[in-house]
């Protein structure tokens, strides 16, 4: 994804907090900052979508059907659909 500049004035202690998290990180300041920002987004559930009713009723079925081992792993699909090793 391309990403583009954005100049966001911090508070010193904040800005210290930062540099702070990247150092122990071995992390950019961008790294950080933009974490905190999808973390954020998340936690207020900014640019989610919400499913439908239908949606919903469809997750719930899949979520019992697993509950129950009705499932397929990934390398069997795979194997099943000609897949697996390529």
């Amino acid at each position: 994804m391309p990403k583009e500049n954005l100049s966001v004035s911090l508070p010193h202690k904040m800005r210290s907090l930062v540099e702070k998290e990247a150092s122990r990180g071995k992390r950019s300041q961008s790294a950080v900052v933009r974490d905190a920002l999808q973390l954020y987004f998340r936690l207020r559930k900014i640019g989610q979508e919400q499913p439908t009713a239908e949606e919903r009723a469809a997750i719930e079925e899949g979520r019992g059907a697993y509950g129950r081992g009705e499932f397929v792993t990934l390398d069997d699909w795979r194997h099943a659909m000609g897949l697996a090793d390529q």
